[in-house]
Formats: structure tokens, sequence, C-alpha cells
């Protein structure tokens, strides 16, 4: 019986010869064979391996670099590498445990201990690091260091050209930058935090901030690239905020990947003649939200000249499918088991695309170019966005449809990115540690689970619908690390792992 390569997928047919021994073939036939019999089975017991092969095929250095990260332990006296205590948080994020307690409470099994040791590859580790020793290490790293693996993930990705297909106007990577809220407190929680008084209660919380920069794609990805905190300087005349972190962000940007073509994507409170001078200086191009309340003076003026400027400029497209237009059944109906009767109808989507470019405002000597997008379904409006948009981009009747795509693509950096790591298992907002510079490593290590994640969802080693949901997949991650034992291939063969295969 022969065999059939196909993108790094490998089918069997009947052979008994031809079908995987060990957990290294069913990982590479997990998702296949998951097409082919529809069991779950089959790939759940190689989601260990498919993160050590996921791993493996983007970042084979990922240990070399957390071997690298500064370690001011006495290192006669330590039990545990850096990497096996990293690892053991990672770990815990990617499976989605929730909590710092739960590595001691769940973790520290004998095969979850063998599993750690392939991964992490300490060969002497004999039992899962306790919670407060993963504390103990945290409180001494260096938070800029740990972020900068964050950033050697992305370069290595970009170098590889793995996001290559996902480039608008196939030059420019689209990077959504937005604010974060990380913690609250009632008190003051360190000298760096921001304060906010009610004004009519006066009541006081303080928190901890940051300005997110990721890559975000319209198959759904939103990889972290970047990270500035939002932090007062211990004296200070004025609150450090998100315009400041901006700035700050931008130029953090261009030093980190100093070639990288760029279009930032940005909301309404970023709508500024600063801003695009910053973007300019930088050069990056943007597509930056444009409505009532930011930029006062000139959204009004444009929006009175709209409907004599972009006349000519308007594109309608008009799409029909047929759907079906589900009833629900009665009690009878369900006493019965009678299945319900779907009428099919068609649905009928009108988007209208408008674009005005060279725009003089006559007090302002800048030129602005607007584009709007207008989609109604059945008549009802389903949205209603205008844009600013750079002149690099060179706005115009080829390419409207695509930028106006793009530009909504930043709503992903909130559903995908900021969403996910706060109510998707990873919780963000929960304090992993009450220090300072532990609570920022637990934010780093949340940006790189989140990245990994994103990573095993959207390849093609899994099915994700054989799993039901990501939360699933996660849990059955865990149980695999707690009930079976992987073992490190010594010598791997080259694969093929697709991004953006569509495995819901």
């Amino acid at each position: 019986m022969g065999k059939e390569l196909l993108d790094g997928e490998r089918a069997y047919e009947g052979d008994d010869k031809l079908k995987p021994q060990n957990d290294q073939d069913l990982c590479q036939d997990s998702w296949s064979t998951q097409e082919e019999n529809g069991k779950e089975g089959q790939g759940q017991e190689s989601l260990v391996q498919v993160l050590s092969t996921t791993l493996r095929h983007y970042f084979p250095q990922f240990n070399q670099w957390l071997q690298g990260l500064t370690d001011v332990r006495n290192q006669e006296l330590i039990t545990y590498e850096k990497e096996t205590i990293l690892w053991s948080g990672l770990l815990a994020l990617l499976t989605k445990r929730q909590s710092r307690m739960n590595i001691s409470h769940q973790m520290r099994q004998d095969n979850f201990c063998d599993n750690l040791k392939s991964l992490c590859g300490q060969d002497d580790l004999k039992s899962v690091p306790h919670g407060d020793t993963v504390e103990y290490l945290m409180m001494r790293l260096k938070t800029e260091e740990l972020e900068g693996i964050q950033v050697k993930m992305m370069q290595k990705l970009l170098r590889n050209r793995v996001l290559e297909r996902y480039r608008l106007l196939g030059k420019y990577y689209t990077i959504a930058i937005d604010g974060v809220h990380v913690h609250s407190f009632d008190y003051k929680h360190c000298k760096h935090c921001l304060v906010k008084e009610d004004k009519v209660t006066g009541v006081k919380i303080w928190m901890h901030m940051k300005l997110q920069a990721s890559l975000v794609t319209p198959s759904g990805l939103c990889l972290p690239m970047a990270v500035e905190w939002i932090e007062n300087e211990v004296n200070y005349n004025k609150q450090d905020c998100k315009i400041k972190a901006f700035y700050r962000m931008v130029k953090k940007l261009r030093v980190l990947y100093p070639k990288l073509t760029v279009c930032v994507l940005l909301d309404a409170l970023y709508a500024g003649q600063p801003t695009f001078d910053a973007l300019k200086n930088e050069r990056m191009e943007w597509i930056v939200v444009f409505k009532e309340g930011s930029m006062s003076t000139l959204y009004p003026w444009v929006m009175s000249i709209k409907k004599h400027c972009a006349r000519d400029n308007v594109i309608v497209d008009i799409e029909e499918e047929v759907i079906e237009d589900r009833q629900k059944r009665n009690h009878e109906q369900r006493l019965k088991r009678g299945r319900p009767r779907h009428k099919k109808r068609i649905r009928v989507t009108e988007t209208t695309y408008t674009w005005m470019s060279g725009i003089e405002p006559t007090k302002d000597r800048s030129l602005f170019n607007v584009m709007t997008c207008k989609e109604l379904v059945d008549g009802v409006k389903t949205c209603d966005y205008t844009w600013l948009v750079s002149d690099g981009l060179n706005l115009n009747e080829s390419n409207v449809k695509t930028l106006t795509q793009r530009g909504r693509c930043r709503w992903k950096i909130e559903n995908e990115g900021i969403n996910i790591q706060k109510n998707g298992g990873y919780r963000l907002e929960h304090l992993y540690s009450r220090d300072e510079v532990a609570m920022k490593i637990w934010c780093a290590l949340i940006d790189l689970a989140h990245l990994i994640n994103q990573l095993i969802e959207q390849g093609s080693l899994i099915v994700l619908k054989h799993y039901g949901s990501t939360r699933n997949m996660a849990q059955l991650m865990f149980e695999h690390l707690r009930y079976h034992v992987f073992k490190k291939p010594d010598d791997s063969p080259r694969i093929q792992i697709r991004l953006g295969f569509n495995s819901s």
C-alpha cells in the first residue's frame, strides 16, 4: 500500500504498517485521522505532542531564549532551572488553570513532571515546582527580558514569512494598538499606580494599565508584538495616559522592528494631527476611526461636504444568500422528537463604500483622506463606520473595499485579543501576584501563552471542531499532561504546518 504526502499530512488506508506507532506519528496523523474517523480520541492524546511540535517548528530556540534570562538566584542552592519554572507557569496558562494556586494543587503529579521534563529539558527534574517557587523566581526576573522573548517570537514569524499572505495590499502588516486595563485596587498598590478619583464621592481607585500592540489579520489572529506600561513616575506633575504611552509605543515598535512595513489601526481616541505626525516620523501608515467628538472642528465639516465631494465616489455591493429561518419547536414537538421545519429565504446584504481623497480644510494646511462603510442586512443597519486614511495607502476606487475591510480588523484586538485574555480562560485581570514585578511577568506569560495557543488553534495539526471549543482543548491538554507521558523525540522529521487552516 502506497503513502501520499499532502502539505505535511500523511494518509494511510488499511495497512497496519502505515498506522502511527508512537506519539510522534500520532501527532503528524492527528488532524487527518480525525477528519476520516470523526473520533475525538484520535487527537486528544497528541495535544502535548502538538504543543511541542508547534514550538519546535516555529521557535526551535525557545528554551535557549528562556535560558538566556538573567537569574539572580544562588545557582548552587537551586533545585529548578529558570526555564523549568517558567514552563510551569506557561503550562498553567496554556491549559487555563486560572490561578497560581492550581500549579501546586493540580500539576504536581508524576506524569505531569515527566512531561514537564521533556518540554523544558531539565534532566534531573524530580517534581513540578510549587506555586510559591514560581513566585519566588518571577519577583527576581527582569520584565523587559521576558517581554523581549515575545518580540523574538514575532520576529521569527516575520522573518520566516509565516504571516506574509496577511499583508494589506501585499505590503503592509496591520498592527492594532489599544489600551488594556489590567488590575484595580482600593489602596495604593505601588508607587507607579495610576489613580482615579470619583468627583462626587471622593473615592479613589488605583490601577495598572498597559498599551498593547498586536498584529491582527482577517482570519482572526491577534498576535501580541509589544507592550508599553502606562504608569506614573515617582515624582510626577501629571499622570501618564494612553496618548503619552502611544508616542512611546510608536518609537518602540520602530526600534524593535526597524524594517517592517506597518499600517497602524487606531480608534477615535488617537485621531489628531500629533498622532499622524508621530506615525509619519516613524514611516508608518495608518487607518484611524473617525467619529463625532474626534477632531471636533474637522468632523462636522467633513460630514457636511460628504454628499458633494463623494457623490461620484460610491460603490454599492449587494449580496444575496439563501439561509434557513430556524423555527423553535413547541413542547409537543419536543416530546414527539419532531424536527422543526425550517423555511428557506434570501438574506440580502447591501454594503455601500464611499471615499474622498485630498480634502483640505480652510483653516488647516493638512490634507485628509476619508472613507466610509455602511452595511444593511435585510434593511437593518449593522455597521456605519468612517475612517481617516494616510496618504501612503493611496485611497482610491480599486482599494477602498480592501482598506475598509482591514480597518474593521481593529476590533480584533478588542475581541480576539483583550476579551479572550480576560474572559477566555487566561484571566488577565486576576491578580496572579501582588508583587509589582511578578505581576508584569505574569502578564508577559499570558501574552506568550495566547500567542502559542493561536498558532495551535489555527494550525493544521488539529481539527478544532472535534474539541468543541478552545476551553475544551485546553482542558484536554491538561488531562493529557496528567494522565499520559509524552517523550520528546531526539530526531524529529521536518513537517509543514499550514497556518490559517480552517479548523472550525
